[in-house]
């Protein structure tokens, strides 16, 4: 059993529950986008848990950020080429956390993955690759 799918758009970031007079919000482009993850799940996936409480995971998850516009051509091709990487802010963790978030329902607890291979490129075309499978123990 495995899940494999791509999360179109621009790569956001795990942030802090905001606090206020007002009282504690989640920040809202960060609400958005765990609730778009859960939505393209829920679609592709039948709205079904794939994976039982318990069973240890494996997680490999590419996030492919927009090249800036205000590179020059030649800087754009070597980030279209991913010879350089985004060693920038957002952190890595962050994102992974934020499409762990998303995808709450595929499992019982994120606890659950035990290994993660994860990297930040450019490209193109902004997204999210994802791959979560079940280790044979």
């Amino acid at each position: 059993m495995f899940l494999k799918m791509t999360i179109k758009g621009e790569p956001v970031a795990a942030q802090r529950p905001r606090v206020t007079r007002k009282g504690t919000y989640t920040p809202r482009k960060y609400a958005k986008y765990k609730k778009e993850i859960e939505k393209q799940y829920r679609k592709e996936f039948n709205n079904e848990q794939l994976f039982d409480r318990g069973e240890p995971l494996k997680a490999e998850l590419h996030f492919y950020r927009s090249i800036q516009k205000s590179i020059s051509k030649k800087e754009h091709e070597r980030r279209a080429i991913h010879e350089v990487k985004p060693a920038m802010k957002s952190d890595l963790d962050n994102y992974i956390k934020s499409v762990f978030d998303g995808l709450k329902c595929a499992w019982f607890d994120d606890g659950q993955i035990v290994e993660i291979n994860a990297a930040k490129d450019y490209d193109d075309c902004p997204r999210v690759e994802v791959t979560i499978e079940k280790i044979n123990s």
